[in-house]
Formats: C-alpha cells, sequence, structure tokens
C-alpha cells in the first residue's frame, strides 16, 4: 500500500513538469493574432507600446479570465504604474489631472500604439480640446501663444500631476520666465522691475488674445487709464501690490453689490478674495472681466472632481445661456441661488410649457414638500438622465413619485 501511494505522489509532482514540457513556451503574437488581426496591423505604427512591440500581451492581459474588461490581468490603473513609475510619483503630487486620479490612462493612451508620440489617440493639442474644448476658441483669435499655436501644451503644462496649479511645472512666474527673459525690455514696458515679477496671467492671457502681447482684450477702466494708484495706492518702491480687503475696495465703484450683504447667502462675497475668485481685477477677454466663461468658471467649483459622478458635460444645461442668466451670482435668497422659485424662471423663455397638460403654480400642492408644484418639482437642470431634463424616467418613475395611487 506505502508503495502505490509513493507512487500516486511521485506522479502528481511530476505533472506540472511534464505539462511544461508538453505544452512549451507559447508564442504569445502567433496565438493572439490568430483572433486579434487588427491588433497585429498596430505593430506597423511608428510608436508602439514596449511591452506589444515585445509581444508580451500576458504582461497586461490574462489569456484565460478576467474579472476586468479586455482581460485585463488588474486594474488599468495599477497594470500602468507597475512600469511607468514617474506617473505614480506624479499622483503625490497636490494636482493630478483628473483622468491619472482616475486611473483612466487609456483615455489619452492608446495602449498598444499609436501615430503620435506617447502613444496619444491624437496629436497633443486635440487629444487636449477633447475635454478641454475651450482651445478651438483660443486657436480661432489672432494673436496666439507659441506654444498653443505649436500644439505643444507641455510646454507649460504637466499633464499626470504637478504641485502647482492649473498642471504649471512652476510658479506662473516661474513659467514664463522660462521662454521670456526679464531684461530692461521687460522692466520698461511693465514700469518697475517688481511688476515684471508678478503674476503675468493678471494682464496676459496664456493662450491667446484678440490684442497684441497677448494683453486680455476688455480691460477694467484704471488698468485701461494706466491709473494703478486707484486700486493700488501709492505705487512708488513697492515690491506687494496685495490689496488688503478686496470687497471694500471695489465696492467704492460697483456700488451695486453692496445689496447682497442684505440676502441670506453670499456668494464667495465673504472670502478673503472675494470678487477676485471670479474676476479679474485687470483685463479679461469675457464680459464682467470673469476670469473665463461663465459655464466653465462656474463648473470649476461645481460638479467638480470628486463631487461629480458624470463627465462635466452631463451638467451642462441650455448650452446657448449663461450660468447667470437663472442663477445669481453674487447673492442668493435660496440655496440655488435662482432668479426666483416661481415659474417665472423658466416661463420666460418656454412660454408654452404645460399650459395644456401638468398643472403648476400655487394652487397645486406637491405632497412632497407641501410647496406650491414649480418646474423644478419634475425637472432637474443639471446632471438629468432623460431627456428634458428629467431626473426619472417619465414613464412610470417619474409621475409615482406623487401619484402613488
Amino acid at each position: 500500500m506505502r508503495v502505490v501511494l509513493s507512487l500516486c505522489v511521485a506522479v502528481l509532482v511530476a505533472l506540472p513538469a511534464i505539462a511544461l514540457a508538453v505544452v512549451g513556451d507559447v508564442n504569445q503574437p502567433d496565438v493572439c493574432y490568430l483572433c486579434h488581426e487588427s491588433v497585429q496591423d498596430q505593430q506597423e505604427a511608428p510608436h508602439v507600446h514596449t511591452a506589444f512591440a515585445e509581444g508580451n500581451c500576458s504582461n497586461c492581459h490574462n489569456p484565460h479570465a478576467s474579472k476586468h474588461a479586455a482581460l485585463l490581468a488588474g486594474e488599468e490603473r495599477d497594470i500602468c504604474l507597475s512600469c511607468h513609475a514617474p506617473i505614480a510619483e506624479a499622483l503625490t503630487r497636490s494636482t493630478s489631472h483628473s483622468p491619472v486620479e482616475r486611473g483612466e490612462c487609456t483615455a489619452c493612451h492608446d495602449p498598444h500604439a499609436s501615430q503620435n508620440s506617447g502613444q496619444l489617440h491624437l496629436p497633443l493639442i486635440e487629444q487636449c480640446t477633447e475635454c478641454h474644448a475651450v482651445i478651438a476658441d483660443w486657436l480661432k483669435r489672432p494673436m496666439v501663444h507659441e506654444p498653443v499655436a505649436s500644439g505643444d501644451c507641455e510646454t507649460c503644462h504637466d499633464p499626470h500631476g504637478s504641485e502647482f496649479a492649473a498642471l504649471l511645472p512652476g510658479q506662473i512666474v516661474e513659467t514664463c520666465r522660462s521662454c521670456h527673459e526679464a531684461d530692461a525690455a521687460m522692466n520698461a514696458a511693465h514700469g518697475s522691475p517688481a511688476l515684471a515679477e508678478s503674476d503675468c496671467t493678471a494682464c496676459h492671457d496664456p493662450h491667446s488674445s484678440d490684442g497684441p502681447g497677448l494683453l486680455r482684450s476688455i480691460e477694467h477702466g484704471p488698468f485701461a487709464s494706466g491709473n494703478c494708484t486707484t486700486c493700488h495706492g501709492d505705487m512708488d518702491g513697492r515690491t506687494d501690490f496685495r490689496v488688503a480687503d478686496i470687497r471694500t475696495l471695489c465696492e467704492r465703484c460697483h456700488m451695486s453689490t453692496r445689496q447682497f450683504a442684505d440676502f441670506p447667502l453670499h456668494h464667495n462675497l465673504d472670502h478673503p478674495r472675494s470678487c477676485v475668485q471670479c474676476h479679474n481685477p485687470h483685463a479679461s477677454n469675457v464680459e464682467a472681466l470673469l476670469l473665463k466663461r461663465s459655464t466653465d468658471l462656474c463648473a470649476g467649483c461645481h460638479f467638480a472632481e470628486p463631487e461629480r459622478e458624470k463627465p462635466r458635460a452631463a451638467y451642462a444645461t441650455h448650452d446657448v445661456m449663461d450660468c447667470g442668466e437663472c442663477h445669481v451670482p453674487h447673492g442668493g435668497v435660496n440655496e440655488n441661488y435662482l432668479r426666483t422659485l416661481s415659474t417665472d424662471l423658466c416661463s420666460d423663455c418656454h412660454t408654452e410649457a404645460h399650459q395644456v397638460s401638468h398643472p403648476v403654480g400655487p394652487d397645486v400642492i406637491d405632497p412632497r414638500t407641501e410647496m406650491a408644484v414649480n418646474c423644478l418639482s419634475c425637472h432637474q437642470l443639471h446632471g438629468a438622465d432623460f431627456a428634458k431634463y428629467l431626473p426619472l424616467d417619465p414613464t412610470r418613475d417619474l409621475c409615482l413619485q406623487c401619484h402613488r395611487r
């Protein structure tokens, strides 16, 4: 009996070696390309991923089964970072590019091969424009900053992560100084070396402009007249031009914003940076001296990572309208800063809505809130999943919120 048992154990121990001897090394590309012919064609591209070029498909894929899409051997992010250590370091920085933070490397890069450097799906500036649609507008202006014109976004931005805002490689003035030398001509143009060392983007648009010198086209009155002392006081010998109380300074001229002090909600007004969180005090390419067009400016805080669960575009509504057409930007009497909670908010544009369908108004009470039914009782202005800005299926689920019988 012992002899038989020993023989069985010996056979079991030898089986893996026997199997290996029979199967031998698998030529992964030859086997994989039997089905994945389209992938084989990518070997001819000018930029090929190292693992793919070497035929090591199993470096990233499990050939038998996986709980991940495309039979990946693990999470996309973990697989990429196992080789690309510098990107792992970028994730530790204070500012990470959203796709990197989400582990979506293939949002920008083709995992096998590409016609573009870095295995980008598209040429660099086109790849960036896929998310940053405003780039297309920048390129239409008469004066375009050279890195933008040449499509080299990486001159000023790190595509993965940075310790500085906007994924810059350094402070704003340091980034600009890497190309623009601080010489006598620059000091003369700015009036003093101290101004030449200030935030360049306070006056210049780093991407493009309608005017020379990349100066922003809409100028604040004191800036346009060259009268810096209106806001900054005596300039002689100063090296710090910051203003101590921004809101009080601005309201000396912009007196209409004082009324919002009596509103229950103050949008940014009580913040130390107050007005300049949304407005450029010197010049802008956008009306009201906004830092960006309102849809982009507002979305920078509202629906930003990690609050939102959908692409930012899913929250954009009424494409031809600015946020300020429905919302009061400085202060509000309701939590969403809407101009009114009555149906007047929508009926100014939607003049024929619900005239012969669902009743609305003060005589119709929403059983969920015990308040009058208005447009927002059924419609969700941002991030709705169904047509007409409806948050639920209108064929059943939406109606059952109130009509349960």
